[in-house]
């Protein structure tokens, strides 16, 4: 096909490696992986229709090798009418009974999609995507799949095996809900404000790149970062701001040089504008200001692949961070408490192997380091309890003392 809709399951989850069943895309998983007697478990199911005419999902359950039962649902099928081309996710509760033995317990799910008309296919089975390879640690949450297309395989597969480990002390639940729910999540409807987005920036590129520069994302950058951060009960001292907003920069710069990867940036600050009647004539405002969050998010997953990249090594898990995107993406956009750790972990610490990269006009950089060494001790307390980002950070600090911040490739 010429066009295609867009892949929003690579924005709801990590899914390159996803399954298929009749031209409907899914994954799930159980979580939590396990449950003490009486607690419940949730099956968390996500969908995507590649049709163009309505579908409905049935999801189906099995116990086997139970002579007792030891789970309970509301019901062993669950079915789910999608719109055309609807994105959504299905939650099933899963409890273990109180008097449930302790022990790893196989559960079988099932999936089939039927479809009551013949209809065109408006995603395809797999897609290389636009992305390729990037320093990015995870890319789920961001707009990515959606704006540029990730890239993904899906194998036709209707039934899955999962394993619930019941252990620990009973912790009944007198009358556990175990109602099904469903959560669209995207419908044809959704297309409209991306799409106008995109077609403006198309038109505009030209004049928008230009107006992109250097200086002016930094210094808006740096000042709302210190806006966003005390809403979150986090004033940065100078130093920390120095070098959030380098990292803030150089991630912005990342994208945009590359003409395969500008609408990564582009069209969801865009859409933002359209969503909230924000003026377009000015990109700075859309992209340093409205879309703060995710540009937060984003890099701090490139943090921690410039990271991974320096050091030959992941210090911390994919689901720490993971974890640590959403938090200080959650916290830039709506406020709450954040921990000191989680603005030098990793963002900081990013900002630091590219401060050479992006300098400001009569910007001193033995100058920058010494105020984030100045800002670094008085953190002390705040950070103790993270021995590993104190080791590391001061490693980067003598580093970019010693090369002038030249940090690591691109």
């Amino acid at each position: 096909m010429s066009s295609e809709y867009p892949d929003i399951l690579g924005d709801l989850l990590e899914a390159q490696q996803r399954f298929e069943v009749n031209g409907v895309h899914y994954l799930l998983s159980l979580e939590p992986g396990a449950v003490a007697p009486g607690e419940t478990a949730a099956l968390r199911v996500w969908l995507q229709s590649c049709w163009d005419v309505p579908m409905q999902v049935s999801v189906g359950l099995r116990f086997p090798g139970q002579r007792v039962p030891v789970f309970s649902v509301a019901q062993v099928r669950t079915d789910v009418p999608l719109e055309a081309a609807e994105a959504g996710e299905l939650t099933i509760p899963i409890a273990a009974g109180t008097q449930s033995e302790p022990g790893a317990y196989r559960i079988e799910a099932t999936l089939a999609a039927t479809g009551d008309s013949r209809g065109l296919y408006v995603r395809s089975q797999k897609s290389d995507g636009q992305l390729g390879q990037s320093l990015l640690t995870f890319k789920a949450g961001m707009d990515l799949a959606a704006s540029l297309g990730l890239g993904f395989k899906s194998r036709s597969q209707g039934e899955q095996v999962l394993s619930l480990q019941v252990a620990g002390r009973p912790a009944p639940d007198p009358a556990p809900d175990l109602t099904p729910t469903y959560l669209s999540h995207w419908t044809v409807a959704d297309l409209a404000l991306p799409g106008k987005a995109r077609r403006y920036v198309n038109d505009q590129r030209i004049d928008i790149l230009p107006r992109l520069k250097r200086e002016a994302l930094y210094v808006a950058l740096l000042e709302e970062s210190q806006v966003r951060f005390r809403n979150a009960g986090l004033s940065l001292h100078v130093g920390e701001a120095i070098f959030l907003a380098k990292i803030l920069t150089y991630t912005v710069q990342y994208f945009l040089r590359s003409p395969d990867w500008q609408d990564a940036i582009l069209v969801p600050a865009y859409t933002l504008a359209y969503r909230f009647d924000l003026p377009v004539n000015d990109p700075i405002l859309l992209v340093a200001r409205a879309d703060y969050a995710r540009l937060a998010r984003l890099a701090t997953s490139l943090s921690f692949g410039l990271l991974r990249q320096s050091l030959g090594r992941d210090p911390w898990s994919m689901e720490e961070q993971v974890a640590v995107g959403s938090l200080v993406a959650d916290r830039a956009e709506r406020g709450g408490p954040l921990p000191a750790e989680f603005l030098y972990l990793p963002l900081i610490l990013g900002g630091l192997l590219i401060a050479g990269r992006v300098l400001m006009p009569g910007e001193q950089l033995a100058q920058s380091l010494r105020v984030l060494v100045q800002a670094r001790q008085k953190r002390s307390d705040e950070l103790r309890e993270n021995p590993e980002l104190i080791a590391i950070l001061d490693r980067l600090l003598a580093a970019a003392g010693k090369d002038g911040g030249a940090g690591v490739t691109d």
